[in-house]
């Protein structure tokens, strides 16, 4: 088993609706807002977990493929395959502790995804609007009904408003020709799901719809572009490094 190259995918993440990744309720201070997004804690600027984004490419593979990763899946823990050429365990990763043979066999988690930032141009255009909520985001004001009487409750969300746009870098390690082809199969098959579905919470309320653009390509020219033509894909031979 040995590196042969990697795929480095870049793009820029477009919020086509208002984009909400929460904090923790325990990070919250009295005063807080009800919902509100998570934050570097360095600049202050909301930003998308590398985390929150493979974890949804995760989530939305095992759906599509089914059988044990959803029968068999347990509360809180993914479904841990014992086969070492199992897909979904080759690029998001398990821990060798569910099968030390297997992870063995399997080799390191073949997907890396970064932090995705705030393009510069896009907190410019955020910046001017920062009277309308939070720094940066916008605060929408919603208000649960109960459903047999009583006084509706208003709450307060806060969430990176439509057309936010987020720098977007993945690595894909590529060991063998099974890599490839999950690489091809899987992994672009993931980010196509990501845009029919949604990222972060209240999707089902409209929240969360994404869309990906070529860094290096005027935006207004992609949409309805096949995928693949609105990534930046760079093959990196073993021993070398991206520009």
């Amino acid at each position: 088993m040995q590196l042969r190259k990697v795929m480095r995918i870049r793009a820029v993440l477009l919020a086509k609706t208002g984009l909400r990744i929460g904090m923790s309720r325990d990070q919250m201070a009295i005063g807080d807002l009800d919902n509100p997004v998570i934050r570097n804690p360095l600049t202050d600027e909301p930003y998308i977990p590398g985390s929150s984004l493979k974890g949804k490419l995760r989530y939305l593979l095992e759906w599509s493929l089914g059988g044990d990763y959803i029968l068999k899946a347990k509360e809180k823990h993914v479904y841990a395959s014992p086969d070492p050429n199992d897909p979904v365990a080759r690029i998001f990763g398990l821990a060798p502790e569910n099968n030390l043979e297997a992870a063995r066999k399997r080799g390191p988690t073949r997907l890396l995804v970064r932090d995705a930032y705030l393009t510069p141009d896009s907190k410019e255009e955020l910046e001017r609007t920062i009277a309308r909520g939070g720094y940066l985001t916008e605060i929408k004001q919603e208000v649960f009904i109960p459903r047999l009487g009583g006084n509706a409750n208003p709450r307060t969300t806060e969430r990176v408003p439509a057309g936010a746009r987020f720098g977007v870098e993945m690595v894909y390690r590529v060991l063998d020709e099974k890599d490839e082809e999950n690489f091809h199969k899987h992994v672009l098959k993931a980010l196509e799901l990501l845009e029919l579905d949604g990222l972060g919470g209240h999707i089902s309320r409209g929240y969360g719809q994404v869309y990906f653009l070529h860094p290096e390509k005027p935006l207004e020219a992609q949409e309805g572009l096949p995928l693949r033509e609105r990534l930046l894909i760079q093959e990196v031979p073993a021993g070398h490094h991206a520009g």
